[in-house]
């Protein structure tokens, strides 16, 4: 009678602490993004439904852009929405879409990135790809309120003339930082590709 030995397979490595603790964190940002994402997609049909079809006075228009809360004010430069035209709507409703639109893309691509590092997946291609949407999406938001701006004044509508803030500026060089840093990633994956085949 022959005894057959068992080998036990071997051990699946467990996982450092630390990657675990970066993929779960990941994964709770990735939902905090998915909310923020919905909450600012429901906030911005409230106001697009609101600048089309709201009559009453807890909504003007003036220098600033929309007021809620705050009834028109002639010294301040604050009109009623009632006063206003379809056109004019309309008009406020592409300046909402875009000054919100660069917000709900960055969102997207921030749940997007946060998925992707909660499956482990770190410094590939496509991490560097979601990083340099954000960064061409924080540019869009930089130029956002010149284009609300325009589609305000063709309508004849007056708002806030100077349009480019400090928030426009820090989008710019945010913008231009994320860049070079999804760069430096592709370049730093690409050398690892290299090395990875070279042996």
């Amino acid at each position: 009678m022959t005894n057959v030995v068992h080998i036990p397979p071997p051990a699946t490595p467990l996982e450092p602490r630390r990657r675990q603790a970066i993929r779960r964190r990941s994964a709770i940002l990735a939902t905090v993004m998915l909310w923020s994402l919905a909450l600012t997609l429901g906030a911005t049909a409230l106001l697009i439904a609101a600048a089309l079809f709201y009559r009453g006075e807890m909504l003007s228009f003036g220098p600033g852009g929309l007021w809620i809360g705050h009834g028109p004010d002639q010294a301040l430069g604050r009109i009623s929405l009632a006063t206003l035209t379809f056109p004019q709507r309309l008009a406020g409703v592409f300046a909402i879409a875009f000054l919100t639109a660069p917000v709900l893309a960055i969102l997207h691509f921030a749940r997007r990135l946060f998925k992707l590092y909660a499956q482990g997946v770190v410094f590939t291609p496509a991490n560097a790809r979601l990083i340099k949407c954000m960064a061409a999406c924080l540019a869009a938001y930089a130029f956002a309120p010149l284009c609300a701006n325009r589609a305000i004044l063709l309508a004849g509508l007056t708002n806030d003339p100077i349009w480019f803030h400090a928030d426009e500026v820090l989008a710019l060089v945010f913008a231009a930082l994320s860049y070079v840093v999804a760069d430096v990633m592709e370049f730093g994956h690409e050398i690892e590709s290299d090395r990875d085949g070279f042996i």
